[in-house]
């Protein structure tokens, strides 16, 4: 029994490690498609710098929280973080 639940808990850990892996990929990913992208080095992207990118491009409006014309790396987080699944209720 206790071997059971070790290899159980040994197998949690290891796909936790893998999603937190993935998501730094993924955040680290975004990060250096928004600085290549941010070309005048302001700190938000402009639908014409965002045109370099035809996915950034195609996305920008729903990227664009505020609708001010620009996306920035913060409006850019909030859109391309995973969204939490819901646990088992109570």
């Amino acid at each position: 029994m206790k071997d059971q639940l070790a290899l159980l808990f040994s197998a949690a850990l290891l796909l936790a490690s893998a999603a937190m892996a993935e998501d730094t990929q993924r955040a680290r990913s975004s990060g250096e498609i928004f600085k290549s992208l941010d070309t005048d080095g302001d700190g938000k992207v402009s639908k014409q710098e965002a045109a370099a990118n035809e996915s950034f491009a195609k996305h920008f409006d729903a990227l664009d929280g505020n609708s001010d014309g620009y996306v920035t790396r913060r409006e850019l987080s909030r859109n391309t973080m995973p969204k939490p699944t819901p646990g088992p209720s109570n």
